[in-house]
């Protein structure tokens, strides 16, 4: 299978996108966030989707694009639709559709590259870089070899139980000769204890003068922790080496720029976003119609106010014929209301008779007092008038003032509705019409604004953006000015530990700039001379004591026979357990030097391309970690450089995928010839364009020196990419 082109419609932050895949070699190449990440996670994702969450880039629902490939000799189409692939995928050998083996072995990211566990743990071991049968071979050959050296011992002072015995045995034996000649050696012994007494003395006096020397040297052991530390840290700030200081002005004007950047960014975001709450309130209306009828929307709510007074004055006009009421005149009744005033009188008089009677008798007092009232209110009451009946009179003009009202309406209703039919929107009422007209014109005034406001924001986000880029540019960009930042502020910490380490020393009385120990010491080897002298001082004289005591000697020899019998078995197992192992370790080095897996091999070969032939794989897969070979020396992996491990991991991924894939499988690789220094990059170049031939390989890479060397190679294709 060979992919043929990449179409990238939206993915991450790319859009529109298209490139074509040669045969063999294709190396992407462009500066960073120019989209070769992503265009890598889109083929991985086309090709072996992964359900992984938080991947890079995120995953967005607008996400599509195209895949093209060949396979036996039919080129066919492959659609990414938001997170589903659609259409018929490529058929993949089995076992590398696996999406987190895919991603470490066929599309590797430098991350990915550096992973060794993949090789060196699970199936891809014991499938591809083990030989088949061998792995229990070592098992038996290490309990062979634990059996005989547990037995025999591997070195003369090794912990084995026969070198025990025979240790034993021979301190029997002396002691055995000794308790025989015991009784002629009494003299002997004596001169002896005496000599040691004196040697003991002098080793007490020599004691006391080496006293100062190691007081100094204590104090110097103890500050060998300060000298290894100091040491330590001058490597440290040497390995830092060169680079821009960044001050605290420096740290507080790049957050300034950096805040400027997002603050700016955020106010763009801020107007495209108001943007689209004006043009909302167009609902679909053309904002140029709407300007164009604006004088005449500006007009609509005086009209409006004389619409709603025509349509009262006209309901007023249909409710009923006005009638013109003539309010009736009063006129009194004839035969009723004369003579009140001759009533009052009267009335009067009977009350004041009454009062007067009451001083008298009080019944009749009572009685004329009610008569003369009654009389008084008759008298009052005004004369009864008749009404006459209404009359109605019909005004002449009212049916031309009402048609003269509707013509005015109707007019007005005819204006905003061919206002609403030019700008395409139905009608709801004049009312709701004339206010969707005023918020229409408002929205497109507002639009105008926006977008004069939106083209200003941009200008000033650019501007913070070239501002940002020129502070940074002396920094290799952002992340370079973090590394600077950091490195800076390491470089004041070793500063400042070195300093207090030197000043300890030199108040410990030693020089920080001479690691080495003022004084020669070598050892209190006297205090152990005169443990020893007294410890054979007391055995003399328990020897001497023992003399003519035999029991012990009597003692000495049975315990010299068990040894002997013990001494037997112990050696007969020990011969059975070092023939084993000699004909396992046989087996095995006949296995593994002459039987070596085939992604060795391949490994073998690529890694020889990439280092000129100055590196094989070494790898006996009796070990679990890889090794490499360079002439009689042998590397495991904890020895390599990052360099070589680099070339190591990616020849044997390589050959993984050439077994695996069987040259049918791209391989897609993002920047991960930058451990690689220029010499490892133009071998690993070189490699990679004769195994194209066996496979395609596309590259992707932002070093320049890298795209260099491709392109002064045949058959390499170079496809430039621009910033996303």
């Amino acid at each position: 299978m060979r992919i043929r082109g990449i179409g990238i419609r939206s993915f991450g932050s790319l859009r529109d996108r298209s490139y074509a895949v040669s045969d063999g070699m294709t190396v992407f190449h462009g500066p960073n966030e120019s989209g070769k990440t992503t265009t890598m996670e889109f083929i991985r994702t086309v090709l072996v989707p992964s359900s992984k969450r938080n991947q890079y880039p995120e995953r967005e629902k607008t996400d599509s694009g195209t895949l093209t490939y060949e396979q036996d000799g039919e080129t066919r189409t492959v659609r990414l639709v938001q997170k589903s692939v659609e259409g018929e995928r490529p058929a993949l050998p089995t076992g590398t559709d696996d999406p987190q083996l895919f991603r470490s072995v066929f599309a590797m990211t430098s991350r990915d590259l550096d992973d060794e566990k993949v090789l060196t743990e699970g199936g891809i071991r014991t499938s591809f870089l083990t030989v088949p049968g061998g792995e229990s071979m070592p098992a038996a050959r290490d309990a062979a070899t634990e059996r005989w050296e547990a037995s025999l011992g591997r070195r003369s002072n090794s912990r084995s139980r026969a070198i025990s015995l025979e240790s034993e045995m021979s301190d029997l034996d002396r002691e055995i000769a000794q308790a025989r000649s015991v009784a002629d050696q009494y003299g002997e012994l004596d001169a002896r204890r005496r000599e040691l007494i004196s040697r003991l003395n002098g080793l007490e006096s020599e004691s006391k003068r080496s006293v100062e020397a190691k007081r100094i040297h204590d104090v110097y052991e103890s500050n060998r922790g300060n000298y290894e530390r100091l040491e330590s840290l001058k490597s440290q700030r040497e390995a830092l080496g060169g680079f821009v200081p960044v001050t605290d002005a420096d740290r507080a004007e790049f957050e300034r720029l950096k805040s400027e950047s997002v603050q700016t960014q955020s106010a763009l975001q801020s107007l495209t976003e108001r943007r689209g709450r004006e043009e909302a309130d167009l609902m679909g209306a053309d904002r140029r119609r709407v300007s164009a009828h604006a004088k005449a929307i500006e007009g609509l709510p005086g009209r409006l106010q004389v619409y709603r007074d025509d349509s009262k004055r006209l309901r007023e006009l249909q409710d009923a014929d006005r009638r013109i009421v003539v309010e009736p005149q009063p006129r009194p009744k004839q035969g009723r209301g004369s003579g009140g005033l001759g009533l009052v009188a009267v009335g009067a008089v009977l009350a004041v008779l009454g009062v007067i009677a009451a001083l008298a008798v009080e019944p009749m007092a009572l009685a004329l007092t009610v008569v003369g009232a009654v009389i008084i209110a008759l008298g009052m009451r005004r004369p009864a008038t008749v009404e006459q009946p209404m009359q109605t009179v019909r005004e002449p003009g009212k049916s031309a003032e009402a048609e003269g009202v509707r013509s005015r309406m109707s007019s007005f209703e005819d204006d905003v509705m061919s206002i609403m039919d030019d700008l395409g929107v139905d009608s709801f009422g004049v009312e709701d019409d004339v206010s969707f007209l005023l918020r229409a014109r408002d929205a497109a005034v507002a639009l105008g604004k926006t977008d004069n406001e939106i083209m200003r924001a941009r200008m000033d986000q650019g501007a913070a953006g070239n501002r940002l880029l020129s502070f940074t540019q002396r920094y290799a960009g952002e992340e370079g000015f973090r590394v600077s930042q950091e490195k800076t502020a390491r470089a004041a910490a070793i500063d400042r530990e070195i300093a207090v380490l030197r000043d300890a020393i030199t108040k410990a009385g030693l020089d920080p700039d001479v690691p080495e120990c003022p004084v020669p010491y070598e050892g209190d080897t006297v205090t152990g001379e005169i443990g020893e002298a007294r410890q054979e001082i007391g055995a003399l004289e328990e020897r001497m004591k023992a003399i003519l005591d035999t029991r012990e000697l009597e003692r000495m020899m049975d315990r010299r026979a068990q040894l002997e019998s013990e001494m037997h078995r112990v050696l007969d197992d020990g011969a059975v357990g070092l023939l084993a192992s000699a004909i396992a370790d046989a087996a095995c080095d006949e296995i593994y030097s002459k039987v070596q897996p085939g992604v060795i091999s391949t490994a073998d070969r690529y890694l020889s391309m990439m280092t000129d032939g100055r590196y094989r794989i070494d790898t006996d897969p009796r070990l679990k970690e890889l090794s490499v070979r360079s002439g009689d020396e042998v590397k495991p992996i904890g020895a390599w450089s990052s360099g070589l491990r680099a070339q190591v991991l990616l020849s044997v991924k390589l050959a993984v995928a050439k077994e695996m894939g069987g040259g049918e499988v791209p391989v897609v690789l993002d920047d991960v010839l930058l451990p690689f220094d220029s010499e490892r990059k133009a071998g690993a170049c070189r490699a990679l364009s004769e195994m194209s031939s066996e496979m395609q390989i596309l590259l992707f890479t932002c070093d320049r020196e890298t795209v260099d060397i491709c392109s002064s190679m045949p058959g390499v294709s170079l496809v430039r990419m621009t910033e996303a």
